[in-house]
């Protein structure tokens, strides 16, 4: 019985690597799970994930160990696309050329022939070139050791728990193994190349002549998926890196899109033809039951909001514009729709400055069936760096600061001088007092005294 598991969103990021995603669950309707546990694959274990939310549609032993074969080399492409500029020139090494199986694939690069890394991608993926896979490994890391560990290491970056890579091209070696799980992560982190696209989704190209080789070399892609004129062509795919070993079987890694919705398959240890019938399979069950729906993008306008200033007394604003801080996506069966999911802007009205572009100034939550299923920060998109309010009297139209110093000069002047006038005024209606004090003695002894007859005694004394 094969088991189905479904998450219906996961928040990507733009940083270097697609970051682990934090998936919330939803009930399958049981008309899809009847379809997938019906699938019959030919492979051993094959998964199919959704490349914009890395959500897992369909899986099947998805953590089991197995030999990638000539897959691998997408791993190998993904460092150059890290490590390298398209133009860069690969010169090629005794051991790069002759390394190789007797007989396995390959486009004639001879010792000391040079080509650019991006002709390179083009003979990886169309032809399966090994020695150029080599070629390539040697001129990011200066070995071939050194540069599977590098792979190695890159590929638990991205998540995977059960991948040792030690050559750059999939030649068998039993120390060299993956998972369906740990090679749909390195698949989906090469879409963030669009040039892996172009490379993708090409079925023809020339190298024209080289240092050492005077004639154009003509590559032809394998994959069978974007052959029109095969009977495994499939409308929807974008492309795909096939591999086999003996030991592996077939081996097939594919991309398909349809109405905004793009998917990646994973099979691993097919037999005959069954890569490409088993990924047919995927790619039917995947795009007839699932959609991908963007809920919102990163950097695009959610509300605006305006932002104060501080202080006591204020009448300056400025508006702030919130935009989304990341893409939220979310894989959802056919039976639900973008209706169906609730959205809640939390973002305030007035804005506390200053406010700098970048600063967290609110969120959004994305629920269906009352579970949420998504929420991102919403951000400022540009500066609000209002000054702090003063008090109506600290206000001047110049909006000098003020010296504290010289104020306080001021306000011993002011208040000396007052004492100055208090104490003049007090001493004047003191003065005022007296001279009205003697006037007033002076008329009563004139009044009382003026006809009084003075005894002899009396005029003595006088």
């Amino acid at each position: 019985m094969k088991n189905l598991r479904f998450c219906t969103l996961i928040i990507t990021s733009m940083l270097l690597t697609i970051p682990a995603a934090t998936a919330y669950s939803t009930e399958i309707p049981q008309s899809i799970q009847q379809e997938a546990d019906s699938l019959e694959l030919d492979a051993d274990a094959a998964i199919l994930i959704d490349a914009s939310t890395g959500d897992i549609l369909y899986e099947k032993n998805i953590n089991k160990k197995e030999y990638p074969a000539s897959i691998t080399k997408l791993m190998t492409m993904l460092l150059a696309f890290e490590n390298c500029k398209m133009e860069d020139t690969i010169t090629f090494s005794k051991e790069a050329v002759f390394s190789i199986e007797p007989g396995s694939s390959h486009i004639g690069i001879d010792q000391g022939e040079k080509i650019t890394v991006d002709q390179a991608m083009y003979a990886i993926m169309l032809q399966s070139a090994n020695e150029v896979s080599n070629g390539v490994a040697e001129h990011i890391d200066g070995s071939l050791e050194a540069f599977a560990k590098h792979m190695t290491q890159r590929a638990k970056e991205l998540g995977a728990k059960n991948t040792n890579f030690v050559n750059a091209n999939g030649l068998h070696d039993e120390n060299h193994y993956t998972t369906a799980y740990d090679m749909s992560l390195i698949a989906r982190e090469l879409l963030k190349y669009p040039h892996f696209k172009d490379v993708l989704s090409t079925t023809y190209y020339e190298i024209p002549p080289t240092n050492i080789q005077p004639e154009t070399r003509f590559l032809h892609g394998q994959t069978q998926l974007i052959k029109s004129a095969s009977i495994f062509y499939y409308e929807n795919c974008e492309g795909g890196k096939t591999g086999f070993t003996d030991q592996a079987g077939n081996t097939l890694v594919a991309y398909a899109q349809k109405d905004g919705t793009e998917l990646i398959s994973v099979v691993l240890k097919s037999t005959g033809y069954g890569e490409y019938t088993d990924t047919i399979k995927l790619f039917d069950y995947g795009l007839n039951n699932f959609t991908t729906q963007k809920l919102c993008q990163a950097g695009t306008l959610c509300r605006t909001a305006q932002a104060v200033s501080k202080g006591l007394i204020s009448d300056q604003t400025e508006e702030v514009k919130g935009v989304y801080a990341r893409d939220i996506n979310v894989t959802l069966p056919k039976t639900y729709s973008a209706v169906d999911i609730k959205t809640e802007i939390n973002i305030p009205a007035t804005i506390e400055a200053p406010v700098k572009k970048g600063d967290i100034i609110g969120s959004a939550v994305y629920t269906l069936n009352e579970s949420e299923i998504g929420k991102t920060d919403i951000i400022a998109e540009n500066d609000a760096l209002l000054e702090e309010a003063a008090p109506v009297m600290a206000k001047a139209e110049n909006k000098k600061p003020i010296n504290l110093r010289l104020a306080a000069l001021l306000l011993a002047c002011v208040l000396f001088a007052m004492f100055i006038i208090h104490a003049l005024i007090l001493k004047i209606r003191y003065e005022n007092r007296r001279k009205k004090r003697r006037e007033r003695l002076k008329r009563y002894r004139e009044t009382n005294f003026q006809d009084i007859e003075l005894s002899p005694r009396s005029r003595k004394y006088r």
